[in-house]
């Protein structure tokens, strides 16, 4: 287990954690159902916000690269 996950990492009261696809949301590439449900569940979950909060910035961060900095 990483730091901060429990045993019971799976699911909490709102449902299942949604830390698999915090990087796609973030990328705003969900349908509109399943942003809807991520978004709920960031809104009561301190674990998957925190997660969120550490990732959130990454679609600004490619924004700076340029093609070479790809390669």
């Amino acid at each position: 287990m990483a730091d901060g996950e429990g045993a019971d990492d799976g699911a909490d009261d709102s449902g299942p954690h949604v830390r698999s696809l915090l990087g796609v949301y973030v990328l705003d590439a969900l349908p509109p159902e399943e942003e809807r449900r991520v978004a709920d569940h960031l809104a009561g979950c301190d674990g998957c916000g925190a997660a969120y909060r550490e990732v959130a910035d990454t679609p600004s961060l490619l924004g700076l690269l340029d093609e070479d900095d790809l390669r």
